[in-house]
């Protein structure tokens, strides 16, 4: 009864976390440039998935992209972290074509300003993404030689992805 109760008036249910279809576009976009169309279709069908393409403001279970992960994993024989790596690197390139490139050439002049203005692109970007759950990016300890940055995210998994976007950044802008 108890498991009843909880299935039809949804109480004490864990909400299941979302992710846009931006991060999902991403991955796809980032397998049909690497690995090709064929390897996509391959990988989003035995991941269960019947279209081809995501919308990117329509919100997914964050759970879909483990399991596409592992699909493309096993399918193409590839490492996850060089995987992910890559796919932020593209997700430069990537956002770029929705416009958001001129958002991120303005964040900042240097390094130091463009890592501190990530946590305010964010926040802009719950007009058009509203139930985003962004990370958050702090510098210190800015020396000639380098900086400590401090990266918080409420998801696992995303640090190599992160490194790959902040390669593309070094390189882009």
């Amino acid at each position: 009864k108890q498991w009843y109760q909880r299935r039809v008036q949804g109480l004490r249910e864990k909400p299941t976390s979302i992710m846009y279809g931006l991060i999902f576009e991403n991955f796809s976009g980032y397998i049909k440039v690497k690995y090709g169309e064929d390897a996509w279709d391959n990988v989003r069908r035995l991941a269960n998935i019947d279209t081809p393409t995501f919308s990117i403001h329509q919100v997914y279970p964050e759970q879909l992209l483990g399991k596409l992960a592992k699909k493309t994993f096993t399918t193409l024989g590839c490492n996850a972290d060089e995987f992910f790596e890559g796919m932020g690197f593209f997700f430069i390139e990537f956002a770029a074509q929705y416009g958001y490139g001129d958002v991120l050439a303005l964040l900042g002049r240097e390094l130091r300003d463009f890592l501190n203005g990530l946590d305010n692109l964010h926040e802009y970007l719950k007009f058009s993404y509203p139930r985003i759950r962004a990370p958050s990016y702090f510098v210190d300890n800015e020396t000639p030689q380098g900086l400590m940055l401090h990266y918080r995210s409420k998801r696992r998994g995303f640090t190599t992805y992160t490194i790959g976007q902040l390669k593309a950044v070094a390189d882009t802008y």
